[in-house]
Order: C-alpha cells, then structure tokens, then sequence
C-alpha cells in the first residue's frame, strides 16, 4: 500500500489551511492524494473513490466498489490502501464497470489493453485476473475467456506474452511490423530456449517481407550459436537449424546472407565424439528440426557416416528413433539398416528403445525384422533389468506385452512348436510379470498352441511348494523399503490429489491432466505391487565368505579378457546391488550367472557390463569382496 502522485490541483481544504500557515507543505502533498475525489484500491474492498473527509476528526468516508460509504482512519489509511490515478485501470474501473463488461465480451484484446494500460504497460497474468475476474467477468466464466482472449493476445503485436511463470504481458510501447516485433523480443531475451520458442511462432514469409529486419534477425541467431557453449547444445543446434532455413529462403528470394561464423556441420562435428551424450541432446530436439542434423553426418564424415548414423540410431531416445529410421529409409538405406538391426537381434544387443520401434512399426517399416526373437530380446531385457534393481529403464517393453492384445501371437505365428515352447517357458517365468499378467499373455500363445497348457500346468506345481528366495544386501533392501514408503505416503497420495483437482476442472475426454493422472496412477501402483513381491522373497546377507576356491556371492573376480586388453575386476553381489561404474553384478545376472561355479584358469563367455558383443575372459584371481577383519 502506499503514495502515488497524481497531477492535480490541491484540494480547496488544503490550500486554506496552507494559506493560513497550519499545516506544512509537505502534509499537503500527502493530504491531498486522500482527498474527497481522489481514488483509491483495497484488496478485500476493490477499487473506491473517497467521497468526503473531516481533518478535524481525522476520518475518511470512501465508497468502494464492495463495501459503500465506509470510514477508514486517516492516520491507517495509507497502510490499506493504494492510492490511484484517474487514469489508473481501477479507478475506471470504479467509474464505469458495465461499460468495460461490454468490452470483455465485444472486444476482450481491446479491454486487456486498457488494463495494461493502467498499470504502465506491464502486467503478470496473475494481476490481471486480479483486476478482472469477478467484477467485470464472472469466475464460472473466466477460464474459458482467458483461454480464448490470450490466443488473440498471442496473434497480436502489440503484446508481448510470457513464455514462463512471473513474466509480465507487455503492451509495446510503439507500433511495429510483425518482424520487427520478431526481431526485438529475440534479441531482448536473455534464455536461449525462449529464444527458440521466440522463432518457432514467427513465419518465414513476414520475415521475407523485411529482408533489413531479416539479415539483422539471422546476425542475432549465428551469435547465439556460437557463444551457446557446450550446456546450451540444444539450442544451438535448433538455432542453427533455424537459421539455415532462414538464410535458405532469404536466398532464394534473391537476399545476400552473410556466411554464418558457426555452422551445423561444425557443431555436430565437434560434438560427435560422445555419441550417447549428443543422442541424449538430439532426442528432446523437435522432429522437424532432427533430419537436418543428420542429413549433415554424410558431409562431416564421409564414407563412414552410415556408421556413425547407425552407432547414433541404437544410442537414440524415443523420438530420435523414429526420425533416424525414417531418415535411412527414406535415403535409400533401408538394405543396411535392416542388416544392422539383424545383426544385433542375433546377439541379443539391441537396446529397449529400437525393439519399441520395431514392434511399432511392424506392420511397416520394421516388417522384415519383426519376429519371435523381437520377443526374445525384449523378455530378456525386461528379467536383467528387474534382477539389477527394477523396471523402471525397461517398463514400456513391458506395457507392450500387457496391452498391445495382439502382439505375441504375431511373434509367435508360423513358428514351430519347440521354439515358441522355449518363448513360452521363458515369458511365463519372467519375474518381472506379475502372476495375473503372465497368465493372461499365456493365454494368447494358448490360442494357437493349446498343447503347451503342461507350462503353466509345470509352473504352478513347481511355484505350489515354495517362494523363490533372493538375496541382498541390507543396504539395497533399505533403499526399496524407502522407495515402497515414498510410494505409499508421497507419490499416491499426491497422484491421488492430482486426479481429483483435473476431475473438478470439467470434461475429463479433454482434461489432459486428469487423463495423465491416471496414467500415472497405473505405473505408480504396478510399481508398488513388484516392490513388495521383491521385498517379501528378499533375504538380507552380509556377503562374507572364506572359501574362494570358486565364484560365488561375496566374491571379486579378475578377468583377463583373451584379446589382450587390460584386466577387469567384477564383484558378485545381491540381486539388486548392480552397479555399473563400479563393476558390480547380481548374482542373478547374465554376467552372475557365468561366473558363479567357475574356478581360477577357467574361461567365460560374457557380455561387458558397458555393452557391446560378446567377449572371452580367464578367471586369474578370485578373492572375497569384504574381507574378514
């Protein structure tokens, strides 16, 4: 609450009293901004105009627009009260409400400038639906006016709209080209991911129509990429891009661009040489903007940039996945890509995210490699990755086999009956699934190999007499007790909260956040399930052993590998203890259960714990990962 100074002639009162000599200057000033006729806003009250005073007995009467003629304390009124203008939005707001409610709904752009208007040309969205909701439109109806309102407000250029939580609407103070608006809120912008949603609304041909503006916009855009620095890779490359579309079709148009100071081809080339690191960056880039980047991989690297293509396909995310197979499709590479993908899948080395698009595009695309070892790849994938701690990296491998109704009889079709005997084995007993989704996969390979019912049949007998027990350390059984209790009181709870706030915001066919909500609420009780089925069959062990005469749990393992590379230590612990950095495996893993039995001078056929294909080791030392004290 406080002053303001409002450019008027002092009230009649005052000037007596100044004339007179009993009161200073100074009060004056102060005085006169409380005068009968000035204005004034209370945040409970709204907007009020005082409608008389008595200096004598040190009262104000003021008439707000919630609470009529009320007296207010002239010594407390600065402290709950805004003293405003005339021109103040809520001072004309006081005056004429009806008038401005004719507004809102004739022409809401226009009212939301008079609004800005009023507070200097600035103000957060918050604020002005302070100033407007509930006086001049309704709160039922506010939601769906702000909504439309605010894409008017966008598609104009007269405002500039926040891209993030506590920025303000600016009106302009001039009027500009759509181009010259373009230009100045790119380059007055500090964050260079606003600055890619800056370009991303602007249209090429507005642009084209100013080509001064134009070559000064694309002068901005090369010397973002070339100070964005290796944090901001991101948007540099979707700068980059950008800005070669724009001096594309400057070009064509006849517009000499400036060669640009950082090209693409020179930013993927010098980021290329983590090829996981920048498959992370390429798969948050839009699809629109990621063929561009690759169609740059041929000229930077020659003839082996079908390599590097095909390194950076199988390190992709879920989005790059798409766009770099359709790309080698669609450049006529389609022969190779496809030998490629065999190639891995006959080794089992394919990772999640390329055995997703697989199954997504196997009606298409991925036709000719689509087969029950597609299943395989994927059953195994999902039991290592329940053995080393969870499903979280492998879940939508196994929403696939959950809901997609029809896709392991597709696998398993035309196949003979002793393999898909083999799948079926190894499907039904995948710990990762629970009792009643085993059962109802089991129930597809039933309908076209009925004869295999003895699975299940074998499966239940074996599973009548006892729980399979695991083990782990204390350490990682604390861990999955913590995740089961943030579970159980954080993450459902709030899910829960969640749901139930998007179900009271209307239609739920429309409502995103609710129709996520309950996503959410799938994955986050799944998860609580497997954490508890692995909690109640986890033993807790303290790994300590005295007999090394062969690998076992508690044990470390050097590996000589035969191909002449340094030796390599692995230490065999608990069913969820794996750590990669370290070297350290589950006792239930592929590399676990290689090494568990085998003796020092014996040799194993394992696959590193960072990847790739198979390799062969010999066991030289075997010794106890915690020795006794």
């Amino acid at each position: 609450m406080g002053w303001r100074i409002i450019e008027t002639s002092m009230h009649a009162d005052l000037e007596k009293l100044l004339s007179m000599g009993k009161i200073s200057p100074e009060l004056a000033k102060k005085l006169d901004i409380m005068s009968p006729g000035r204005y004034c806003f209370h945040a409970s009250w709204g907007a009020g105009k005082i409608v008389s005073w008595s200096l004598a007995a040190k009262k104000l009467v003021i008439d707000f627009e919630s609470k009529s003629n009320h007296e207010v304390a002239l010594e407390f009124a600065p402290r709950i009260l805004e003293f405003i203008g005339a021109n103040h939005f809520y001072a004309k707001r006081y005056e004429d409400a009806a008038s401005m409610r004719d507004l809102a709904e004739k022409d809401p752009v226009a009212l939301v400038r008079l609004v800005l208007e009023g507070f200097g040309n600035s103000l957060t969205p918050e604020k002005l639906e302070v100033a407007l909701k509930g006086i001049i439109i309704d709160d039922p109806s506010w939601k769906n006016w702000w909504d439309k309102t605010r894409a008017l407000l966008r598609t104009n250029v007269q405002f500039m709209m926040p891209a993030r939580k506590g920025e303000r609407i600016v009106l302009r103070a001039q009027n500009m080209t759509r181009a010259q608006a373009a230009l100045e809120d790119y380059t007055k912008d500090k964050d260079l991911k606003q600055k890619v949603r800056i370009l991303d609304v602007v249209k090429t041909d507005v642009l084209l129509q100013e080509p001064e503006t134009l070559l000064s916009l694309i002068s901005a855009i090369d010397k973002d990429v070339a100070g964005a620095g290796s944090s901001g890779l991101q948007q540099a490359l979707e700068l980059a891009v950008m800005r070669d579309t724009l001096i594309a079709a400057a070009s064509e148009k006849g517009i000499a661009v400036p060669s640009p100071e950082c090209t693409l081809e020179s930013l993927v080339s010098a980021n290329m040489g983590s090829i996981s690191r920048f498959a992370d960056i390429i798969n948050v880039i839009p699809a629109v903007r990621q063929k561009r980047i690759y169609e740059t991989l041929e000229p930077i690297f020659g003839d082996e940039w079908l390599q590097k293509a095909l390194a950076l396909f199988d390190a992709s995310g879920a989005r790059s996945v798409n766009e770099l197979a359709k790309f080698l499709i669609e450049g006529g590479y389609e022969a190779q890509f496809i030998d490629h993908l065999q190639h891995k899948l006959v080794r089992q080395t394919l990772p999640a995210e390329s055995l997703i698009w697989i199954c997504r595009q196997r009606k298409d695309a991925a036709k000719k490699v689509f087969c029950m070892a597609v299943g395989s790849s994927m059953l195994s994938l999902i039991e290592q990755d329940h053995l080393d701690g969870g499903p979280s990296r492998t879940l939508r491998l196994k929403n696939i086999f959950i809901e997609d109704k029809s896709i392991i009889q597709e696998m398993i079709a035309d196949r003979d009956v002793s393999d898909v005997r083999q799948f079926a084995k190894m499907l039904y007993g995948n710990s990762a699934f629970t009792e009643q989704e085993r059962g109802a996969m089991m129930a597809r390979i039933l309908k076209l190999f009925p004869n295999l019912h003895s699975i299940v049949l074998d499966a239940i007998e074996d599973n009548s007499s006892k729980i399979e027990i695991i083990y782990v350390s204390a350490a990682s059984m604390a861990a999955k007790k913590e995740e089961l209790n943030e579970l159980v009181n954080v993450k459902i709870p709030e899910n829960r909260r969640n749901k139930m706030i998007s179900r009271a915001e209307g239609d739920l066919r429309e409502n995103g956040g609710y129709q996520d909500a309950k996503e959410v609420e799938k994955v986050l009780n799944r998860r609580r399930a497997e954490l508890e089925r692995a909690i109640n069959r986890a033993q807790e062990t303290d790994f300590k052993v005295t007999d090394t005469s062969s690998v076992s749990m508690g044990t470390k393992v050097v590996l000589r590998p035969n191909d002449g590379r340094p030796e390599v230590t692995y230490t065999i612990l608990g069913a969820w203890d794996t750590d990669v950095e370290k070297h350290i495996v589950s006792y239930l893993s592929q590399v676990g259960v290689e090494l568990i039995g085998k003796q020092v001078g014996d040799e194993v056929a394992i696959i590193p714990m960072e990847g790739g294909d198979k390799k062969t080791y010999t066991i030289t030392a075997i010794m106890p990962a915690f020795p006794q004290e």
